[in-house]
This record gives structure tokens, sequence and C-alpha cells, in this order.
């Protein structure tokens, strides 16, 4: 009979124990705080999130949600006037193509980036000897189109 109640008392100290390991490890899943998504509301925010980034030139950013953000470039193409005073204007979503200003308005490419598009940043677009607008082949262009430079891609 005494032992018995030993094997009683040893059993529920056993349930005991086992309940409050089940407790210690589903407590603290249970009373801790609620994921809060940030708030965001352009690329930098979108990025910072950890959301998806797409290797499209400009970058894009997808939130969970399905909404879209796109970096700002602001220093591509150049922040001078695309127009120069000779008639010819840098076109093409990634400011590769040289036509005339007449032209440049209804130019419509496809929004990729190329290493070698880095290149035209400071080409020269102008009317070359044919009469047509086209990138000024200078040494340095050349040589820059022969081995653009590596395109930095950010891994988030």
């Amino acid at each position: 009979m005494q032992s018995l109640k030993i094997f009683g008392l040893l059993a529920l100290a056993a349930a005991l124990g086992i309940i409050a390991m089940i407790l210690i490890e589903v407590a603290p899943r249970v009373t801790s705080t609620p994921f809060v998504a940030p708030v965001v509301t352009n690329f930098e925010e979108c990025a910072a999130a950890g959301n998806p980034v797409m290797e499209s030139y400009p970058r894009q950013c997808r939130t969970a949600d399905g909404r879209l953000f796109v970096e700002e470039i602001s220093d591509f193409p150049s922040s001078e006037s695309p127009i120069s005073s000779n008639g010819c204007a840098v076109a093409g979503c990634s400011g590769q193509l040289c036509v005339s200003a007449e032209e440049a308005a209804t130019v419509v490419t496809t929004c990729e980036f190329r290493a070698e598009y880095a290149c035209y940043r400071d080409a020269a677009c102008e009317r070359q000897a044919s009469g047509q607008c086209g990138w000024t082949q200078t040494e340095t262009l050349q040589r820059c189109l022969a081995n653009p430079p590596e395109m930095q891609l950010e891994v988030m």
C-alpha cells in the first residue's frame, strides 16, 4: 500500500513536470507581441523591410501585399538637359540611345540595364559626320564599351 502511494506521487510529479515543460516551451509563443509589418511608402522602405528587390534598372521592390515601388534614379541619364543645341537627345529607358530631338519623344525601349550602358553617361550625344545623331566614338567610349564596368548588384 505504501509503495502504491509512493508510485502514485511519483507519477503525479512526473506528469506535473511534463506539463510544466510544455508550458515553458509554449508560453513565449503565446505571450509574445504579434508581428506588425513596417509601413512602406517608397522603394527604400520596401527594401529595408526585407521585401524582394528585382534586379532591374531601375530596381523594383514588391511588398507582400503586392504593392510595387521603383527606385528613383536621379543621376542617370545625365542631370543636364538631354536635348543639346545640336538637335540630338539621349533616349531610352536606360539612357542608351542617342537620337534626334524630334525622335526622342516617340522612342520606346525595354527597361533592362546592361553594363555597357554606363559607358554612355559621360559620352557625347551629337550629330555625326553622316548628319545623323549618335554617340561620338571617342577612345574613352570605345575602351569602356570593350570592357564595361562591372554592375553593382545589391543583395538583400
